[in-house]
């Protein structure tokens, strides 16, 4: 199947992991938390970028922050 439509692709594809033996459905599950890790990663960076370019992650911000939450959490000394 070359198809790139989700709705086509969603059958074959768990058809065939229902097929799979415990140690190739442990490689597919990795698989699958090392592409989530991946987008995750990438959504980040990219509102990251978007914050730097507004100026909301200067030094002095993100260490104001830091502050003020340290204030306000009841961690022990």
């Amino acid at each position: 199947m070359t198809s790139n439509n989700a709705t086509l692709l969603l059958p074959d594809v768990m058809s065939k992991v229902a097929g799979l033996g415990p140690s190739a459905l442990a490689a597919v599950h990795q698989f699958l938390l090392k592409l989530e890790l991946a987008q995750l990663t990438e959504d980040i960076q990219d509102e990251a970028e978007v914050l730097r370019l507004s100026g909301e992650l200067e030094p002095e911000l993100i260490d104001a922050a830091i502050r003020e939450h340290r204030r306000n959490q009841p961690y022990a000394s």
